[in-house]
């Protein structure tokens, strides 16, 4: 039950940091294109990343506050 909480934690807390790394010019720089990927400009492969990391994330999540839903109701 620890562990599932733990990772709960370290998943609402990554969701939270990406967020926040969405609006920086890391992610969304101003006239930058380079460097491509497979064609890709940069913003859209980056985008692509950040969708696929929040997926990810809510996979994660929605498994692990399952459980912990469902040891609440054991007790």
């Amino acid at each position: 039950m620890k562990n599932i909480k733990r990772i709960w934690k370290i998943t609402i807390i990554a969701v939270f940091i990406i967020s926040i790394l969405v609006f920086t010019p890391l992610v969304i720089p101003k006239g930058v294109y380079t460097p491509e990927l497979f064609g890709m400009p940069y913003t859209l492969w980056v985008g692509m990343v950040v969708y696929f990391s929040f997926l990810i994330l809510i996979l994660i999540g929605v498994s692990v506050h399952s459980k912990i839903f469902k040891e609440e109701e054991d007790d």
